[in-house]
């Protein structure tokens, strides 16, 4: 026998030998070519996957998929051709050649419908791919072939069936990309890619056995006949089963990740999500169901969702099984929980699919927290003691008073709502009230009317009055609210206190002394002139309030400022404070007040300590720091490392300790002086600072000894990168007028908690390093760069 392990294409030598005939086996033929249809087809529909995938192993897996059953399905057409083609010679396959050439197929077909391969996107590069793919595989497949005769083909046809290939592989390339992106007819055109496609197969195989010619040898023998039909029939049955299969797995493996998503979805919504069936019996319920209804959810499944709802809503439950309920329409009940209380919710249901009989899903809201914070709102509304009005924008008549407003005009908010201010009050009156109201919706901005007088019943009272319109949800003035302050008492109040401050001012001025009046109930602040001396406040420029004070304390004082004057207030004694404040220009000043209270006011004096505070932090300061390098001490090291240590606790961090001693400090005070060695000693102290964070603390504790307290520390990497820094940075030379002086550094290193439970503790640990430091410089002395080993 002769093994065509080669493509031979026909010589002239060849026609001498006679040409051995073969004939088709017509039903082998029609189903070969189904195979390559019915592969195309079910490759096209497992490619439309890819689209829809939108995680990148998904894509992958329906790529390989699919490329891997269609170059399966070309082989197939492939073999059960062969098998069609019946010679009346003994014919048999090498096995490893024939599985081989599946692969061909199997890589055109990945780098055809990859849609992560941008290099392959153009469609007459992917046509010839596929066409070259399925062209190799047949030939490849061709060269299993041994048989007692000699196989050639003839060079025209050879080349058209490669053009076939490739032509119809273009054309049906280019339908599935119309199917993927046309809505209509989609299965007609998916339909007509795989016939296009199992045409290119199939067309490109039987003109390539057209082309084939058998040529008798020396070593040819004939048989009776030869049936394949069996085999033929095998490998179509596992084809098909194969393709249902991979059907059947794609569709289960979709609703499984849909039903993933979908779950994953209702357990992260904030709302109640449960699903239940026609006759109310809940088949899920999602995780807020346990925290708004107090049932947990497993012990939900089974039950009727009446448990949820209080009996008064029996009629909505009971409405699940009639033909047409209110589906999809946002309801305001009440729910139950586990305890028997009843609370408001919003409910919503609808089906999950089109059957008549198909399960129900209920979006549950809960609105207690909603219901509270109106009820919230309201109360504070009615009872706050400022007066509060709400008008319609439309024809300006009331919509809501508070009973500060009822005390105020006279009557009750029943009979005030839906009067107007001609209604109410005088027609002059009423006139400037309208046009104030007109003056803020026309212009779109707040206002504010000072010492706005209403007359009611023949007394006058005056007011401060605020209005600002409130806005639906499309910004369309829906309401105006007015804010109103009654300032009669105050206003008297300020012509009494002018007549005082006129009496006092010459004694005042002569103490350096301010005097002011605060009405806690008005909110109107009185300031003599020494007062805005003291502040730095033009009276030009002053609004007669208590923010405007307030905002030049200093952050640091103000809270314990405002709660002695809220003390004072509450329990009616006597208001001191010394505080801090910041003048217009930025400076600071310190502040003497006493006051005491009298009736709705509190009266006192404010005069200026700066002196006497600024000598006292002096000496605070003098005995927390160093009296040469300005740096901390060992008092307040202590105090810093203290507070510190509990900061460390509670958020479980490290704290480190870091030990300086200067080596060569002694020869420089010998040789030059004391005063060159505290010049070095302030200049090692810049240095640190300079490369020491502001969190951290750096202490003076000895002659030549610092220490930094480090905080939030997270490892021994982390101090070894602040030692080098440190190291690079103190032993730089110190450049005096006619030398240089070289300094080195010693340093240790500890950690709290992890090496020490106070601060002596750390120190000591510290300590001890930063000795064997020194000791291993002192052996390595003769290296130009020191070696530090911090383990």
């Amino acid at each position: 026998m002769t093994n065509h392990l080669t493509l031979h294409f026909v010589t002239p030598e060849m026609l001498k030998a006679a040409v051995i005939t073969a004939k088709y086996d017509t039903i082998l033929v029609l189903a070969s070519v189904f195979t390559a249809v019915f592969a195309s087809y079910i490759s096209f529909l497992l490619s439309a996957r890819i689209k829809g995938a939108q995680l990148k192993n998904e894509k992958l897996f329906w790529t390989l998929l699919s490329s891997c059953f269609l170059g399966a399905g070309i082989w197939a057409m492939h073999f059960v051709g062969m098998l069609a083609y019946q010679l009346p010679i003994p014919v048999r396959y090498n096995i490893p050649i024939t599985l081989v050439s599946i692969l061909p197929s199997i890589f055109a077909s990945y780098f055809v419908i990859s849609p992560n391969l941008e290099r392959f996107k153009h469609l007459w590069l992917r046509s010839i791919l596929m066409g070259l793919g399925i062209c190799s595989m047949h030939y490849v497949g061709m060269i299993a072939m041994i048989m007692p005769a000699h196989m050639a083909y003839e060079p025209i046809l050879f080349t058209f069936s490669v053009f076939i290939a490739v032509a119809l592989s273009g054309l049906a390339l280019k339908i599935n990309e119309l199917r993927q992106t046309t809505q209509n007819k989609q299965k007609r055109v998916n339909f007509l890619a795989a016939l296009v496609m199992g045409s290119a197969i199939s067309g490109m195989h039987y003109i390539g056995m057209l082309s084939m010619y058998v040529f008798e040898s020396s070593h040819t023998t004939y048989l009776a006949n030869d049936n394949s039909a069996q085999l033929a029939q095998v490998i179509i049955f596992v084809v098909l089963v194969l393709s249902l299969f991979l059907v059947g797995s794609m569709e289960l493996r979709a609703r499984s990740l849909l039903s993933a998503k979908l779950k994953a979805v209702l357990n992260t919504v904030q709302d109640v999500v449960i699903c239940f069936d026609r006759q109310g019996i809940i088949e899920f319920a999602n995780p807020p169901t346990a925290k708004v209804f107090g049932f947990d959810q497993q012990a939900l499944i089974g039950k009727n969702i009446a448990i949820l709802l209080p009996k008064k809503h029996a009629k909505f439950y009971h409405s699940f099984n009639e033909d047409q309920p209110s589906f999809g329409k946002s309801q305001l009940l009440q729910g139950c929980n586990k305890c028997g209380q009843v609370f408001p919710i919003t409910i919503a249901i609808n089906p999950i699919s089109e059957l008549s009989n198909a399960p129900l899903v209920a979006t549950i809201k809960d609105l207690t927290d909603i219901q509270n914070q109106e009820a919230f709102t309201q109360t504070i509304f009615d009872t706050l003691p400022n007066i509060l009005f709400i008008k319609e924008t439309k024809s300006l008549n009331y919509s809501h008073v508070n009973k500060a407003a009822e005390k105020l005009l006279g009557k009750s908010q029943e009979q005030l709502i839906g009067l107007n201010d001609f209604d109410i009050f005088p027609a002059e009156q009423a006139k400037f009230f309208v046009k104030a109201d007109r003056k803020v919706l026309n212009s779109n901005n707040s206002l504010t009317i000072n010492e706005e007088p209403v007359t009611i019943n023949g007394t006058t009272r005056y007011l401060r009055t605020h209005k600002v319109i409130i806005k639906d949800s499309i910004g369309k003035a829906k309401f105006l609210l007015g804010i109103a302050e009654d300032i009669t008492e105050l206003r008297e109040a300020r012509i009494e206190l002018d007549n005082l401050h006129h009496r006092m001012a010459l004694a005042a001025d002569a103490a350096n002394i301010g005097i002011w009046e605060w009405n806690f109930k008005t909110d109107v602040l009185i300031w003599d002139d020494w007062m805005h001396t003291l502040y730095g406040i033009k009276k030009s420029t002053f609004s007669s309030n208590y923010a405007q004070w307030s905002q030049t304390i200093h952050p640091d004082d103000y809270d314990s400022v405002t709660n002695s004057l809220t003390k004072a207030i509450a329990n009616n004694e006597k208001f001191h404070a010394e505080f801090k404040i910041i003048l217009p220009c930025g400076t600071i000043r310190y502040i003497n007040a006493d006051g005491r209270v009298y009736g709705d006011s509190i009266v006192g004096i404010n005069s200026d300590i700066s002196k006497r505070i600024i000598a006292e932090n002096e000496v605070l300061k003098l005995a927390q720091t160093d009296y040469l390098t300005g740096l901390a001490n060992r008092n307040s090291l202590t105090k810093f490392a203290e507070c510190e240590f509990r900061k460390a606790k509670q958020e479980n961090s490290k704290v480190a300790c870091l030990y300086f001693d200067l080596d060569k400090l002694k020869p420089i005070n010998d040789t030059h002086g004391h005063i060159v060695g505290d010049f070095v000693l302030t200049v090692i102290a810049d240095r640190l600072k300079d490369i020491t964070r502001k969190t951290d603390c750096i202490a003076r504790i000895g002659g030549d000894e610092f220490v930094v307290i480090s905080t939030d520390i997270e490892n021994v990497n982390q101090i070894e990168k602040q030692i080098t820094r440190y190291l690079n940075a103190i032993e730089l030379p110190i450049v005096l007028q006619d030398n240089e002086l070289l300094i080195t550094v010693s340093i240790g290193y500890a950690l709290y908690p992890d090496e020490a439970a106070n601060l002596d503790e750390l120190l000591n640990k510290a300590d001890k390093r930063m000795y064997e430091h020194k000791s291993k410089k002192h052996d390595h002395a003769n290296n130009s760069q020191p070696q530090v080993n911090l383990s």
